[in-house]
């Protein structure tokens, strides 16, 4: 498949591009290539690979360009 990323930002060496209308996206670290996909619905975040946590800068940049982020955050009220 091929994606039109129409949404793009880099946060710190962090490169974040995302197709809204396939609601798929995908990050990579500019020095070391590391990265990985991102899955929406209805512009939140509801998965991610390549890595097992999400980078802060990664997240900063979803939410930098209007996706909600919070599938990936640590829940503090969690037991």
């Amino acid at each position: 498949m091929n994606y039109t990323f129409d949404k793009n930002i880099t946060v710190k060496k962090w490169e974040i591009n995302i197709d809204t209308a396939e609601q798929y996206g995908c990050f990579e670290h500019n020095d070391t290539g590391h990265g990985g996909g991102l899955w929406f619905e209805s512009n939140e975040l509801v998965d991610y690979d390549g890595v097992f946590e999400l980078p802060l800068s990664v997240i900063e940049g979803i939410e930098l360009l209007g996706f909600n982020a919070d599938y990936a955050k640590d829940d503090e009220d969690e037991s």
